[in-house]
């Protein structure tokens, strides 16, 4: 079932896949592009995502192939930039910045991307080599011109919690920069020590898309050093609090409708991960009935 054939799995947003590209999920094609872009529509998902150094490098005609069957499966487009903007030297950030907003320009000649999203590309928050709010000014000072340069492409920037930062942190960089937003990775907060659903309410309100990602978690008292468990997951079977989630962004996410929703799953050992997929999306299909 194609995406153009297929209802929205919900009625906010739009849905795609992050990954992991599991060989079970996609098959052999001339380009793995266009083999994820098959796996897209056979799973009747609406959202393509692409790394934009990965764009540069294809040749024209495979670019006009995927924006032909972006446009023939009604499909949208996501891209990923980035680079260390906190530890890149100030002559490193303006010629990424410039590269940057330069490939940009000549994609959206060829198809307008929905959402462009990025991370902070550091260690963690709790790195002793800066001071955390150093981190966060320098982190705000880096992006500042992409954020501007994506709302003059009429696209919206989400920087996203990778296990890096609270989401705490990113909406101190996003009330500091104009133009930023959060992309929100649901399972991330359990990396860096958050309480996912406080994390959640934090975030929401500047929320343009997510990964929406599960993970049972499982406390480790026993071992040495202390630490949490973090397994894999179908999304629904997991600890993460993902319709609580689900119904922040729908009330307090400033573009609810326009949100890019990425489902990221891990899979477990002892299942396929067609399988693992195929519960995830009947598990997000129920997260409209479920709401109050």
């Amino acid at each position: 079932m194609s995406a153009s054939e297929s209802n929205q799995l919900t009625r906010i947003g739009r849905w795609g896949y992050a990954g992991p590209w599991y060989g079970g999920l996609t098959t052999q094609s001339e380009h793995p592009l266009l083999g994820r872009l098959a796996m897209l529509r056979r799973f009747g998902l609406e959202v393509f995502t692409v790394g934009l150094t990965d764009w540069d490098s294809l040749r024209e005609q495979e670019r006009k192939t995927i924006v032909d069957l972006l446009d023939a499966y009604g499909m949208q487009l996501a891209v990923h930039i980035g680079y260390p903007y906190i530890t890149a030297s100030d002559e490193e950030i303006r010629a990424n910045n410039a590269h940057i907003l330069l490939a940009l320009s000549r994609l959206a000649m060829y198809r307008q991307p929905a959402i462009v999203t990025t991370e902070p590309r550091y260690s963690h928050r709790f790195d002793k080599r800066l001071p955390l709010d150093h981190a966060l000014e320098r982190l705000s000072k880096s992006i500042a011109p992409i954020a501007a340069g994506c709302r003059d492409l009429g696209v919206r920037l989400g920087i996203e919690n990778h296990g890096d930062f609270y989401c705490s942190d990113l909406v101190q960089v996003c009330r500091e920069t104009p133009d930023l937003y959060l992309f929100l990775d649901t399972g991330n907060t359990f990396l860096i020590g958050e309480r996912p659903l406080e994390a959640f309410r934090t975030a929401a309100p500047y929320v343009i898309g997510a990964h929406f990602k599960d993970h049972k978690v499982r406390p480790r008292l026993d071992a040495r050093p202390l630490h949490l468990e973090i397994g894999p997951s179908a999304l629904g079977d997991g600890d993460v609090p993902l319709q609580a989630c689900y119904d922040l962004l729908a009330e307090q996410a400033p573009y609810p409708y326009e949100l890019i929703m990425e489902i990221e799953m891990i899979c477990p050992d002892d299942e396929s991960p067609i399988d693992c997929l195929n519960r995830s999306i009947a598990y997000i299909r129920t997260l409209d009935g479920e709401q109050g």
